[in-house]
């Protein structure tokens, strides 16, 4: 993934028939996970990425190395609620702005980890450890490898998708900010701020793209 200009191949689900920008962005995140992800296999680094709209339905994306948003080399979902840990939260009332006039439209983040079957509970020693704040589900016999691509756009709505090793994608798009909770939902509350912080002309991570 790099700094330039790309023409996805991959589709998916109408988001919004008044919003063809988010259709747009959808698209170039399920393309990401497809072409960025699975393509080039797992056990890759975690990636964090901008978007910008471009004319005749394409985007350019920009990856941000690993060296430049953790250098503590730190769990990356932990790096990423650190960067945006200063940052203000994102204000219940936010005018639409247009996508396609806007310098990033989106910032998205692609990284793998460990899922587990939340209907078994937990041995005792392990739930100690999660009660404890510790991240257990790489632990578990019977834990799911999975990759996810999380992405917020400058309106706030919020992309997902979700690919068990060996598996199909699964796509979600909500129109709102995401309440997950666990990793996935401090993925989603620091590409909240973040996206909002940009879109006010902050910039916030640090360095250049590659």
């Amino acid at each position: 993934m790099s700094r330039k200009p790309r023409d996805f191949t991959f589709s998916a689900p109408i988001v919004s028939a008044d919003d063809p920008h988010a259709n747009t962005i959808a698209a170039a995140v399920v393309a990401i996970e497809a072409q960025c992800g699975e393509r080039e296999g797992w056990n890759r680094p975690s990636r964090l990425f901008t978007l910008r709209l471009l004319s005749g339905d394409r985007v350019e994306t920009a990856l941000y190395p690993e060296a430049l948003w953790n250098p503590g080399g730190v769990n990356p979902a932990d790096a990423l609620s650190g960067l945006s840990s200063s940052l203000p939260p994102v204000p219940d009332l936010l005018l639409p702005a247009d996508a396609s006039q806007a310098p990033v439209c989106a910032v998205g983040f692609m990284f793998e980890g460990w899922m587990r079957d939340t209907t078994v509970p937990l041995p005792p020693a392990v739930e100690g450890l999660r009660q404890m704040g510790v991240r257990v589900n790489h632990l578990l016999p019977n834990r799911r490898e999975v990759r996810l691509v999380h992405a917020v756009d400058l309106n706030q709505r919020t992309f997902h998708v979700k690919r068990q090793r060996g598996g199909e994608a699964d796509v979600r798009v909500a129109g709102g900010r995401d309440d997950a909770a666990g990793p996935e939902g401090t993925v989603s509350i620091a590409l909240a701020r973040i996206m909002h912080a940009m879109r006010n002309g902050e910039q916030v991570i640090p360095g250049q793209p590659a």
